[in-house]
């Protein structure tokens, strides 16, 4: 008697669990999967002090994401929330952004609605993010750092 209930409730078990759907992959959308190579390329990082974080960093390396961009230039999407700051702009606030120690060509800001910030895989509702252009590296590692003197700096590391 004892077998057959435990072999009537294992195929029972069997039944209801064998039927069921995949759920995990519902909340993914097609276009995000097919950028999925945007993660690989979206770092992040934070300026903390006191091991409290005061600055959130985020960068992708658009070049690697997107093949069809200017190749005569490097190019990031880097968003930068700085906490309990009304301003929003690190700029304003001191901060510099430099890419192997060089200044960039060009910092545009990005609307938050653009379907750019809309694809990243890493993001923050509440920072500003900016399209900034360096000038072209040569193959190799490439660190994107941001800093504030007196303050602190972090930075992320990209492969060429």
């Amino acid at each position: 008697m004892k077998k057959i209930l435990i072999s009537s409730l294992f195929v029972s078990s069997l039944l209801f669990n064998a039927c069921t759907t995949n759920h995990a992959l519902l909340n993914f959308k097609k276009e995000n999967i097919r950028n999925s190579n945007a993660l690989q390329f979206t770092k992040k990082s934070d300026i903390k002090i006191s091991n409290e974080p005061k600055v959130q960093f985020f960068a992708s390396y658009l070049n690697k994401i997107n093949r069809d961009l200017n190749n005569n230039k490097e190019e990031f999407l880097i968003g930068v929330y700085l906490i309990n700051s009304k301003t929003q702009n690190f700029l304003q606030e001191g901060f510099l952004i430099t890419l192997n120690d060089k200044e960039p060509l060009d910092k545009i800001l990005v609307d938050e609605k653009s379907e750019l910030i809309k694809s990243l895989p890493i993001k923050n509702p509440w920072g500003k993010y900016y399209k900034v252009e360096f000038e072209k590296q040569e193959e190799g590692s490439m660190i994107l750092k941001l800093e504030k003197p007196n303050f602190g700096q972090t930075q992320l590391n990209f492969q060429k």
